[in-house]
C-alpha cells in the first residue's frame, strides 16, 4: 500500500492541454450541431403560441359579435348584446375588453396584438393580426389570422 502511495506519476503539461484540446473539439461539434435544432425548436414554439394567442383573441371577439343585437361602430369594435353595450379596443398591444384588459400581459408574452373589423354581405370579417413586441427587442413575423362572422339576430328590415 506504502508503495503505491509514495509512486509520484502524473499528467503532464502537455497531456492535460490536449485532453482540453480534444474536450472543446467535442463540444463545438455538439453546439454545431444542436443549434439549428434549437432554433427550430424556438421557431415551432413561437408559432405555436402565435396560433393560441390568435385563436383566443379570435374568438373572443367573434363570439361576442355573433350575439350582438347591433354594431355600433366596428373600430373600435363597439356592439350591443343583451348584457349591454361592449367595446373592444387596443391598447399598447393589449385586447381591451370595455376598457380592461381581457388577458394578463404575461399572456402576451412580448407579442402584441392588433386586429381589425370590416363588413361583408353576409357579415362581418375580423382579422386578427399577431406580432413581436418591438420593445422587447424580439425580431420575427407576425401571423394573421381571419373569422367570418354572421350575427345570431337578424337585424334587417325587409320593406
Amino acid at each position: 500500500m506504502l508503495k503505491i502511495l509514495k509512486r509520484k506519476k502524473g499528467m503532464s503539461l502537455i497531456e492535460i492541454l490536449v485532453g482540453s484540446l480534444m474536450f472543446g473539439l467535442v463540444a463545438i461539434t455538439v453546439t454545431s450541431v444542436m443549434a439549428p435544432m434549437m432554433l427550430a425548436f424556438s421557431r415551432a414554439n413561437d408559432l405555436a403560441e402565435y396560433s393560441m394567442l390568435l385563436d383566443n383573441v379570435g374568438n373572443q371577439i367573434a363570439s361576442e359579435l355573433a350575439q350582438a343585437s347591433k354594431v355600433t361602430s366596428v373600430n373600435p369594435l363597439e356592439v350591443e348584446t343583451h348584457m349591454g353595450e361592449v367595446v373592444y379596443s387596443i391598447n399598447d398591444g393589449s385586447l381591451e375588453r370595455n376598457g380592461v384588459p381581457v388577458f394578463a400581459p404575461e399572456f402576451y408574452k412580448g407579442k402584441i396584438v392588433n386586429f381589425t373589423v370590416e363588413t361583408d354581405s353576409s357579415g362581418y370579417i375580423i382579422v386578427v393580426e399577431v406580432g413581436p413586441s418591438n420593445r422587447w427587442g424580439s425580431i420575427g413575423a407576425t401571423l394573421e389570422r381571419s373569422y367570418a362572422v354572421r350575427l345570431l339576430i337578424d337585424n334587417s328590415t325587409d320593406e
